[in-house]
């Protein structure tokens, strides 16, 4: 007997339709939520967060962090990818395959905005203005802080293992929430650049996702 793996998940017609409206809702919320952030939020928050900042919660969000880093997120996906292949299990090599797409299109969509954006980090010279130094390629890490990259490459590899896995949504956009939130503890990036970063890496795990279900995967039982 055959059956296929489409995509990142296996709905259909009204369903399918119902979910893609509510992704894309979702992350339109985010992008219309930023201006908010920017003005309101991010200087506020950045200055609390520098007040109750400790050598042990330091530490945790380094730790905490680290799974945001594009690489460490290629790795997971290329394990999953390796062990689906080699122990003839399609949906942890759909899993990996479409999880390493999705951290690579979202890492390089990251790394175009932050350099068209050129924010200046929350401890950088001229801390959160846009557009310093324009174009800010090649001026340093301190000027490219939105979005964040840690946070697009953790959501977008949180959306395509949620897919896959539905049962452990919750633990996989836990993670990516919680590196979201060491990146603003370390001061490494403002509020609104976690969640532009959330958005862009929700999108990109999507725009990956559909168009595997073009490409549907087959898999023998």
């Amino acid at each position: 007997m055959r059956s296929r793996l489409q995509g990142c998940s296996e709905p259909s017609g009204s369903l399918a339709r119902s979910f893609d409206s509510k992704v894309l809702g979702y992350t339109a919320a985010l992008f219309a939520a930023l201006p908010f952030l920017v003005w309101y939020i991010d200087g506020s928050v950045t200055t609390f967060i520098l007040s109750v900042q400790s050598d042990w919660g330091l530490m945790v969000a380094t730790a905490i962090t680290a799974v945001g880093y594009g690489l460490v997120d290629a790795a997971i996906a290329g394990t999953l990818l390796v062990v689906g292949l080699k122990a003839g299990r399609p949906r942890e090599a759909v899993a990996g395959r479409l999880g390493l797409f999705a951290v690579i299109v979202a890492s390089l969509s990251g790394q175009v905005l932050k350099n068209l954006f050129c924010r200046s980090r929350p401890l950088a010279e001229k801390s959160g203005q846009f557009f310093v130094d324009f174009p800010c390629l090649g001026k340093g890490s301190g000027f490219i802080s939105f979005p964040s990259g840690h946070s697009v490459t953790a959501f977008a590899l949180a959306f395509v293992l949620s897919r896959v896995y539905p049962r452990y949504a919750l633990l996989f956009y836990g993670l990516a929430v919680l590196v979201a939130i060491s990146r603003v503890y370390l001061a490494k990036h403002f509020p609104s650049d976690v969640v532009a970063g959330a958005a862009i890496g929700i999108l990109a795990g999507w725009i990956v996702c559909r168009v595997a279900a073009f490409s549907p995967v087959h898999e023998h039982t």
